[in-house]
């Protein structure tokens, strides 16, 4: 039975405007009630670009991210915001490296003198990218003629052979892949597990420290019903992806679409609270960061990632 409504604890989250299974989960949780009866009142507030939504944490108008990127969480804590890191998600398996169908490129040693198509040069896209082409003997930088492109013009570029290969991921992979327009080279995220054994932690559920100060039940609460959420989201694919379109009209998909996107992802949803194993995974992926100069400054995970 739901708690009265004077009861429940408000909470603002953000999410960026994506069909990963983090945000499908926060929508389903929403719709079928399971954030109401643990006593929590969420609040959505939805951001098409990800640095919006970062500006917004900054300026303490969002208590919970439900999608923020591993390495962004890093950058906000080494400047100074206030974010703790209460559950990794996802690994990096949604960005893969993509070329025309007919092109011969097989892997990142081809990629050598290229020219590349990122979405920027910071976060996962380029983090992802960086470590994969590093661990196969190839700088991006030095090796490569890397240029930034919004997603939207990534095709149109490979297509005009402006660019000859390029970083992309969902919602864009997928409708690329079954257009026949383009083929996957490689997953960087497929790489970086490989070689390290273990994976490269992407987006995660993080809270501003003051809020789960004094929210500290709240805050566990939120990150168990998401967690029961995700774990039984393989058994709910058709209502998530309903619920997530209903509660994110900006994503600007059917709930046919939506499921087609979610499916492949949700057995790589991360089992692990924020262990020590956990933990030591993303020092590591800190390290490797502030070498690939994602990082300006070293992040020690320990003093923000912390059990929920």
């Amino acid at each position: 039975m739901a708690l009265p409504a004077q009861a429940q604890v408000r909470i603002v989250v953000g999410s960026t405007v994506s069909s990963d299974v983090s945000a499908a989960a926060l929508a389903l949780a929403m719709k079928d009630g399971s954030f109401k009866r643990a006593g929590l009142d969420i609040q959505l507030k939805n951001f098409v670009q990800s640095n919006q939504k970062y500006d917004t944490f900054k300026a303490g108008a969002i208590d919970m991210d439900v999608n923020m990127g591993a390495i962004n969480a890093a950058q906000l804590f080494a400047s100074g915001v206030p974010v703790q890191v209460l559950r990794a998600v996802t690994p990096a398996d949604i960005w893969a490296v993509v070329a025309p169908a007919a092109s011969p490129l097989k892997g990142p040693p081809d990629l050598k003198g290229k020219r590349f198509g990122v979405v920027s040069l910071s976060g996962t896209n380029y983090g992802a990218t960086y470590a994969a082409m590093k661990l196969s003997g190839v700088d991006m930088m030095r090796d490569m003629k890397v240029s930034t492109l919004p997603p939207s013009a990534i095709l149109l570029a490979l297509e005009k052979k402006d660019i000859d290969a390029a970083t992309l991921y969902e919602p864009y992979l997928t409708p690329a892949l079954k257009s026949g327009r383009v083929k996957v080279v490689f997953k960087p995220g497929d790489i970086y597990q490989a070689h390290y054994k273990e994976p490269f932690l992407a987006l995660v559920i993080s809270g501003r420290k003051d809020f789960v100060a004094k929210n500290r039940a709240a805050a566990t609460k939120f990150v168990a019903v998401m967690e029961q959420t995700l774990a039984n989201l393989g058994n709910n694919t058709d209502a998530a992806a309903k619920a997530l379109t209903e509660v994110m009209p900006e994503i600007k998909l059917t709930p046919a679409q939506v499921k087609e996107l979610l499916v492949p992802y949700i057995p790589n949803v991360i089992k692990t609270q924020n262990d020590a194993a956990t933990i030591k995974a993303a020092q590591n992926l800190y390290d490797r960061m502030l070498e690939a100069k994602q990082l300006r400054m070293p992040a020690k995970a320990s003093e923000f990632w912390i059990k929920s």
